[in-house]
């Protein structure tokens, strides 16, 4: 659960010695590694002035479990590698989606809500037992839908991504992942990401 919604995000792997790796193509540009180490703030003011492109040698793998909803606005980030649970070859037999904290704290909202997830099972449980592939069936499904994805990105679009699906102007469930991806990378590596 985070910020009241029911999604999962978990580091996956994140690239050895990040930032000694991002200082040291940083200071390759510069022709300055003899001072590797030597200015803690280093790679923050290589981001201030807009020299990043020594951030997207290192990378980060998570896990996501969220709604479809959410992974169609986040696979729009290019710069990254995607693996999702498929809807094709896997069937959606148990109704699991997300039900957003708007609708759930709305008796009627929520009464409604989940009379259509109830009636898009139903619909897809009846067209899979009429022999209709799952690929097919597959087209009665909400975007509310649970699915899981892996998502690779390298720091400088993980920057980008916290920038902007932080914002309160983003969709809430996606502003609830991208806060979570901040407050880990911050952790893991606080001189690129301490200033967001």
């Amino acid at each position: 659960m985070v910020d009241r919604y029911d999604v999962e995000v978990k580091l996956l792997a994140i690239t050895p010695e990040a930032e000694r790796l991002i200082e040291t193509a940083g200071r390759l540009c510069w022709n300055t590694q003899q001072k590797t180490g030597t200015v803690p703030d280093r790679i923050q003011k290589w981001i201030e002035v807009g020299h990043e492109s020594m951030i997207e040698h290192a990378c980060a793998t998570f896990y996501v479990r969220a709604s479809r909803v959410l992974t169609h606005e986040l696979v729009r980030h290019r710069l990254a590698s995607y693996s999702q649970r498929s809807q094709r070859y896997v069937k959606e037999i148990e109704p699991r989606y997300i039900e957003p904290p708007e609708i759930s704290s709305d008796q009627q909202a929520h009464q409604r809500f989940e009379l259509v997830m109830r009636n898009c099972w139903q619909a897809y449980n009846e067209l899979l037992a009429g022999e209709v592939k799952p690929e097919i069936a597959r087209y009665v499904l909400p975007n509310a839908c649970e699915t899981e994805i892996v998502c690779t990105w390298n720091f400088r679009e993980l920057r980008h991504i916290i920038k902007l699906r932080t914002s309160k102007r983003a969709l809430p469930e996606i502003r609830a992942v991208a806060n979570e991806i901040r407050a880990i990378m911050k952790e893991k590596a606080p001189q690129v990401f301490e200033d967001l």
